[in-house]
């Protein structure tokens, strides 16, 4: 089995942006925080010719491989296949509202089915590597805590130990998934007392948690805490967390020496993957700064052209005359 990673502070799985070159900046930013991909349908990862470019793990860990799906058969070939490629955990997405994960039969819309998400789960569980999963409190415009208790009573039937739960129902017609992410009613007190009952498990808290402030305070009452929105609009806040989350004794700086750790990364991946692709994580380095359009026009002007190296020497110069507002 895998090392238990501490999962006091988890960055959530978010469609298009937790892509590898999101995750190696998210690990240069912070050695502790527990990582995830983007949730990838379990047909992608089986027969994709470029799932390389989507589950590339270059020492990510700690870090979670996220799934979609609800075969059997198919989950265990993703369970094996995240071994294969060291993730330390698979999670399940049974949180995901989104109309195409509801025609793929995944996602939000399983917890209609407490019986299939549990044999899923089963299906996916190995000694080598952890099985979780990731939830909401339940489905539809009423909350209904009966509904989440017993949904959770079927799940630990497996001794599942770790499940993520974002903190709102899932409403599957007539929402959007990003009104599904504001919309619905937040309530943490499901979490509390599901997690009172439940003492053998680790519930980790996702939904609304808006500053590292309020997740710190969170951690008290909670397991852990994810953070998606927050670290997508500036992943650069998660040099604080080391030191704020784990008492780590060491600062973490936004300086050239992290541009040049970034670059050194993504240039074995020019032509081989989308240049908004590689370099998108690294542009919400402006988030806040004042005055920094300037900059940013340029570096878009020179992706339209693929010139890396010209964008890498902005970047660079960019944080060295801001060294003061980005730390």
């Amino acid at each position: 089995m895998k090392e238990n990673y501490d999962r006091r502070f988890c960055v959530a799985p978010m469609m298009g942006y937790t892509t590898p070159y999101a995750r190696k900046l998210y690990r240069i930013l912070s050695k502790k925080s527990f990582l995830f991909t983007e949730m990838i349908a379990c047909k992608s990862l089986i027969y994709s010719k470029k799932k390389d470019l989507i589950i590339e793990n270059d020492n990510h860990n700690p870090v979670a491989l996220q799934v979609g799906g609800s075969d059997i058969e198919d989950l265990k070939k993703c369970s094996q296949i995240a071994r294969d490629y060291n993730y330390d955990e698979i999670n399940l997405n049974v949180g995901c509202p989104s109309k195409a994960v509801q025609k793929g039969s995944f996602g939000a819309c399983l917890m209609k089915d407490k019986v299939l998400v549990r044999n899923c789960l089963e299906s996916m569980q190995s000694s080598n590597i952890i099985t979780t999963m990731k939830c909401r409190i339940g489905l539809g415009q009423k909350l209904n805590y009966d509904f989440f208790e017993e949904f959770i009573d079927e799940i630990s039937k497996i001794e599942i130990k770790i499940i993520y739960i974002h903190a709102r129902n899932a409403i599957l017609n007539g929402f959007s998934p990003s009104q599904n992410r504001s919309v619905p009613k937040l309530d943490y007190s499901f979490v509390k007392r599901i997690r009172s009952k439940y003492p053998q498990i680790n519930f980790v808290l996702n939904g609304g948690i808006d500053s590292l402030e309020m997740a710190y305070k969170l951690i008290n009452e909670f397991d852990g805490v994810m953070l998606g929105r927050l670290i997508q609009n500036n992943p650069f806040i998660l040099k604080k967390v080391d030191r704020l989350f784990y008492d780590t004794d060491y600062d973490i700086s936004v300086n050239e020496e992290i541009i040049s750790k970034y670059f050194d990364y993504i240039n074995k991946k020019i032509n081989k993957d989308s240049i908004y692709r590689l370099m998108s994580p690294l542009l919400q380095i402006f988030f806040g700064i004042p005055n920094s359009k300037n900059f940013k026009l340029k570096i878009h002007e020179h992706m339209q052209s693929g010139r890396v190296k010209v964008i890498r020497d902005l970047l660079l110069s960019f944080v060295e005359k801001n060294k003061l507002l980005l730390n």
